[in-house]
C-alpha cells in the first residue's frame, strides 16, 4: 500500500491515471463511479477524457486515431483523415474499447475491445481498408498497449499471477493461431505504453523490484529527478527481446519527471512526457530526446494535457485536450512548422460521426 500512495503522488495525474487505466481496462463503468471526487469540481465525463488521453493515441501518414469516451460509460476509437480532416468512429454496440495503435505503413490497427458486463477482453487486429478484423487473443486479464511489429506478430501488456497471489504486468506476443508468448519477466506494477523502433523495445513501467526507478533518497523524491522508462534491445524478425536483463535501470533520467515513452520508426529518438514538478496539477510537456538521454525538442502542453506521442517519417503527432475539444499537433522535427486539427469531444457530436463496421472473423481465438 505505501508503494501505490507513492506513484500516484510522484506521478501525479499521467502515473495515477495510467495506472486506474491499467486496473480498469473493460470495466470502466464501474471506474468510472468509482473514481468520482478523485478530481474535485470535475464532473464524471470530463474525468474520463482526462484519464482516456493517455489510453492511445497513434499516427500513420494518413490518419490519427485515438480513444474517446462517449458519454455512456464506454469508449470508442475516432480515426481522422491527415489529408481531409474527414472522421470516422468506430463504437460498436455495447462495447468499450482502447489502446488503438495503427502500424508504421498504416494498413493495420490493433486495439482491444470488451463487452459491457463481461469479463473476457478480446485483443483484435483490423485491415483499415475494408475494415476485417482477426481476434488474436481472449482473456479476462488486463491487456494493453499492442504494437503491430509489422511481421504478423503483436506486442502487449498483459497482466500475470505473481508467486504471492498478486498480479504484475509483464510484455508478450502474440500471432493470429497462435498462443502468445511471454517476453518479460518483471512483474511491474504498470507498464504502458509499449513502442517498437528499429532494434529497440521501450515501455514506461514502474512497481517491481526488477526495475530500478527511484534513484532518490529517502524523503527526497520530489526533490529527484526521475525516469520510469526503459529500453531494451528487440528483433523485430524474430520477436525477441535480447540480452534481457534480470534487473534494468532507467534508460536515461533528465530534469524532472518522466515517463510515457514512444520510439521513432528507425529507434534513435525517444518522445515521452515531462513535468518541472512546479506547479499543481503538474504540467506534463512533450519532450523529444535521443537514446543518450539528449534533449533535442520539447513541445508545450497548453490544455488540460498530452496524449503519448506518435512519430511519422520527421514528424511528431500529439494529441492534446482541451474543456471542449481535442487538438492534434504535428510538429515537423527540422522546420519546427506546427500543423493541427481539431475534434470537437462531446458525446453528441462524436457519435453522430460515420461509423465503421467491423467484419470480426469469428474463428476461435487463442486464450
Amino acid at each position: 500500500m505505501n508503494y501505490l500512495i507513492i506513484v500516484a503522488f510522484v506521478g501525479g495525474p499521467v502515473v495515477a491515471g495510467a495506472w486506474w487505466f491499467s486496473s480498469c481496462q473493460g470495466r470502466m463503468q464501474a471506474c468510472y463511479s468509482s473514481f468520482r471526487g478523485a478530481i474535485s469540481g470535475v464532473d464524471r465525463l470530463a474525468q474520463a477524457r482526462q484519464l482516456s488521453i493517455h489510453g492511445g493515441f497513434t499516427a500513420s501518414p494518413r490518419m490519427v486515431a485515438f480513444q474517446v469516451p462517449l458519454g455512456d460509460g464506454v469508449d470508442g476509437i475516432v480515426l481522422l483523415d491527415r489529408v481531409s480532416e474527414a472522421q470516422r468512429l468506430i463504437a460498436t454496440n455495447n462495447y468499450t474499447h482502447w489502446s488503438p495503435r495503427l502500424s508504421m505503413d498504416g494498413e493495420r490497427l490493433v486495439f482491444v475491445r470488451q463487452m459491457v458486463r463481461s469479463e473476457e477482453r478480446e485483443l483484435l487486429s483490423c485491415e483499415v481498408i475494408t475494415w476485417h478484423c482477426s481476434v488474436l487473443f481472449r482473456t479476462k486479464a488486463a491487456l494493453s498497449s499492442p504494437v503491430d511489429v509489422q511481421n504478423g506478430d503483436v506486442i502487449f501488456s498483459t497482466t500475470v499471477q505473481k508467486a504471492n497471489g498478486s498480479r504484475g504486468f509483464d510484455v508478450f506476443v502474440v500471432r493470429k493461431g497462435q498462443m502468445p508468448v511471454r517476453l518479460t519477466n518483471y512483474e511491474a506494477f504498470t507498464l504502458s505504453p509499449i513502442s517498437v523502433g528499429g532494434n529497440k523495445i521501450a515501455f514506461g513501467a514502474g512497481g517491481s523490484r526488477s526495475l530500478d526507478s527511484s534513484p532518490c533518497a529517502d524523503g527526497k523524491i520530489l526533490e529527484c529527478d526521475m525516469s520510469v522508462i526503459y529500453v531494451l534491445e528487440f528483433d523485430p524478425s524474430t520477436a525477441k527481446i535480447l540480452n534481457k536483463p534480470t534487473t534494468v535501470a532507467p534508460r536515461f533520467t533528465v530534469a524532472g519527471y518522466s515517463t510515457s515513452p514512444i520510439l521513432s520508426g528507425d529507434g534513435k529518438w525517444v518522445a515521452f512526457l515531462n513535468t518541472n514538478r512546479k506547479g499543481n496539477p503538474w504540467r506534463y510537456h512533450m519532450v523529444v530526446a535521443d537514446l543518450h538521454g539528449v534533449v533535442h525538442d520539447e513541445v508545450s502542453v497548453e490544455g488540460l494535457g498530452f496524449s503519448s506521442g506518435a512519430f511519422v517519417d520527421n514528424s511528431l503527432l500529439v494529441n492534446e485536450l482541451f474543456e471542449d475539444h481535442y487538438r492534434i499537433l504535428s510538429v515537423d522535427l527540422f522546420s519546427r512548422r506546427v500543423t493541427s486539427m481539431r475534434l470537437n469531444h462531446s458525446p453528441d457530436y462524436l457519435k453522430a460521426i460515420e461509423p465503421i463496421v467491423l467484419a470480426i472473423d469469428e474463428s476461435p481465438a487463442m486464450r
